[in-house]
């Protein structure tokens, strides 16, 4: 009985630890093509319920390594004692951790039911879960190979969901070849040219619209930009908040002298330290200086009295001369950072939130999506983990129309030094991808970055360091819209229907088995 409880859970931890290093934040992305793989072995003999139990233990130690940098914001920022963040660390894992337990539940119940193998039931099953399932914090993990582009790139039809779904079928390959040897029979070559097929037919794909993106960023107007990034954290803000304004300004001045083409400055999310009333047309002697440029910047903008003030995190433009020429609101606002759920709903709950988690913010949700217009080109902006969100910038796209450059201005210090900043990058350069636009992000601490239409991530700042990032971007005004802005998450849709049918299928299975059963059981 010991055996058979620590094997599979052994096996299990194995898989997970596999998966977080290498998933972006370690960034060891081949272990990600066979990370599956302890774990299918460890549950080729479990019920699909026990099964169910193995994964959940699986998914929980992923996510732990993957996401243990939400200890130090917990604990910095949240005022929670070490062993309190600690359990909301495990309770976060277990939550995210359940995503995957699904999944080889499913692969578990294909197998048994109706005989259909990993390399079938697993791009499908984890497809179709990553698609529906309510993460707090999004992530594909496909996300792990953005790096490597001839790869990604069949992100601007399928989503980054065909790129987990490419995992899911070389896990299932090797998987194969695997379970062949250990049974002594020859591995399925249906199953195995399956597998090459689709990974050859992605490199393909990858190559020939690799050439045609670089050829049509070669040829299109360049605009230099400068990337602001002062290295004033969140709890820095607090304590010295006259220094960041000032630094902003300083290190801006730097870049035009460094630049006499500059035609963009870019500061990151709430910049601006102090409050900025949402009535205000210039913003020169508050702001930006007398800066001869176009200054995009993040504040915290609010409207209304004392006593019914409503606050929005917001993103701006301003002109050379300071005028105010354009506002974003954030509209995806962080749960239990920057919103609570019915938190309009029920009157001083806000308040007794702040008792609780006095750094935390608690926002009006923006409702507009308009696109910024300045040094002759149109930006879609997004506000922090907007910016790893496909189906939100899908759904500005939409509303909006075709933007020429993507913009999306952070704050990562609440995390620390860890591994998050790295993530929160990877995850937005899909939107370059996906769009094909190139990406301008700038954040307060790092890592700032720009990004190509084909998703490479050309030039970047440090983390926690003090830099001016200077560069050309790319400026696509062609007005097309890549697939996946026109189907959006069509192979979503398409795996949930397989597991619909497939869960029916299995259904009716069980049920021509019972009488069998039933009357086995009585003989």
């Amino acid at each position: 009985m010991q055996k058979m409880l620590t094997g599979p859970f052994a096996l299990a931890a194995m898989a997970g630890v596999l998966c977080f290093l290498g998933f972006i934040g370690f960034g060891f992305y081949p272990l990600v093509f066979v990370a599956w793989v302890p774990l299918l072995y460890a549950t080729q003999a479990l019920s699909p319920p026990r099964a169910y139990l193995v994964g959940l233990f699986f998914g929980t130690v992923a996510n732990a390594g993957g996401y243990y940098w939400i200890v130090h914001t917990l604990t910095v920022f949240g005022d929670l004692s070490r062993p309190a963040a600690l359990l909301a660390l495990l309770a976060l894992s277990i939550y995210q951790g359940s995503m995957m337990a699904f999944v080889v539940y499913l692969v578990r119940r294909a197998q048994i039911d109706l005989g259909l193998e990993p390399i079938w039931g697993l791009p499908v099953a984890y497809a179709a879960v990553e698609f529906v399932y309510p993460q707090l914090f999004p992530a594909n993990f496909g996300a792990a190979l953005y790096t490597v582009l001839v790869l990604t790139q069949i992100v601007e039809v399928t989503g980054v969901l065909g790129l987990t779904a490419l995992i899911a079928v070389v896990n299932g390959a090797v998987w194969e070849l695997i379970d062949a040897r250990v049974s002594r029979r020859p591995p399925s070559g249906r199953r195995i040219v399956f597998a090459a097929s689709v990974v050859l037919g992605v490199v393909a794909y990858g190559l020939v619209r690799l050439a045609m993106v670089d050829a049509q960023v070669a040829t299109a107007r360049k605009l230099r930009v400068a990337l602001i990034q002062t290295n004033i954290g969140a709890r820095e803000k607090v304590e010295h908040r006259d220094a960041s304004i000032a630094r902003h300004r300083q290190m801006s001045w730097q870049a035009i002298g460094r630049h006499p083409d500059l035609a963009l400055i870019v500061w990151p999310e709430s910049a601006y330290d102090r409050r900025l009333p949402r009535g205000v047309r210039n913003v020169s002697r508050e702001v930006t200086g007398g800066l001869p440029v176009p200054v995009i910047f993040g504040a915290i903008t609010y409207e209304g009295g004392p006593r019914r003030r409503r606050f929005y995190n917001s993103a701006l433009v301003a002109s050379s001369t300071g005028d105010i020429m354009a506002r974003f609101d954030k509209v995806r606002l962080v749960m239990f950072s920057e919103t609570l759920p019915s938190i309009a709903t029920w009157s001083g709950l806000d308040t007794t939130i702040m008792q609780w988690v006095p750094r935390a913010s608690f926002f009006s949700r923006g409702t507009t999506f308009e696109h910024f217009h300045a040094a002759n080109a149109v930006f879609l902006p997004t506000i922090c983990y907007e910016g790893i969100q496909a189906r939100f910038v899908r759904e500005f796209w939409r509303r909006a129309g075709p933007a020429d450059v993507l913009l999306n201005i952070t704050n990562d210090s609440w995390f620390g030094d860890s591994h998050e900043p790295r993530i929160h990058l990877a995850l937005a350069s899909f939107r370059s991808i996906e769009t094909r636009r190139a990406l301008i992000r700038s954040t307060n601490t790092g890592i700032s970055a720009l990004v190509d239409p084909a998703g490479r991530i050309y030039r970047r700042t440090g983390q926690w360091t003090s830099e001016i990032l200077s560069g050309e971007v790319p400026v696509i005004t062609s007005g097309m819209s890549p697939p996946y802005q026109v189907i959006g998450d069509s192979l979503g849709w398409l795996c949930l229907g397989l597991v619909a049918v497939a869960w029916a299928a299995s259904a009716r299975a069980r049920r021509a088995r019972a009488p069998f059963i039933t009357t086995s059981a009585r003989r």
